[in-house]
């Protein structure tokens, strides 16, 4: 019995810890919050969020933690201000990315 409950807590812990590793990319990372909106020299935006992000390659050299929108997306000012909305707020948000580079193509605010 002790033994099956060890399993149980480490594949638990195993799955929980993995939620926002590169593994989990291309697709949703869902369920956290905004930590830093930058807007780089190029036009795009950088977002860092919590629970950190991994392995990302960011525009302008941000590092890992952050995910880039680029500055050709067409909802880009639309994903700003809804970014800025869900900082201010304490909202969580779910970001999709479409490649391990954390390159954001859609994102949702919840409730």
């Amino acid at each position: 019995m002790c033994r099956s409950a060890f399993l149980l807590l480490f594949l638990n812990a195993s799955f929980f810890s993995q939620a926002n590793t590169p593994d989990q990319r291309p697709g949703w990372v869902s369920e956290v919050q905004v930590t830093q909106i930058v807007t780089v020299a190029t036009g795009g935006i950088n977002v860092r969020v919590k629970p950190e992000l991994m392995g990302c390659v960011s525009q302008s050299g941000y590092g890992q933690h952050y995910a880039s929108v680029s500055p050709s997306h067409p909802g880009l000012n639309l994903i700003q201000s809804q970014l800025l909305a869900a900082m201010l707020s304490g909202k969580k948000i779910g970001l999709y990315f479409t490649d391990k580079n954390c390159l954001v193509t859609e994102m949702v605010v919840y409730n």
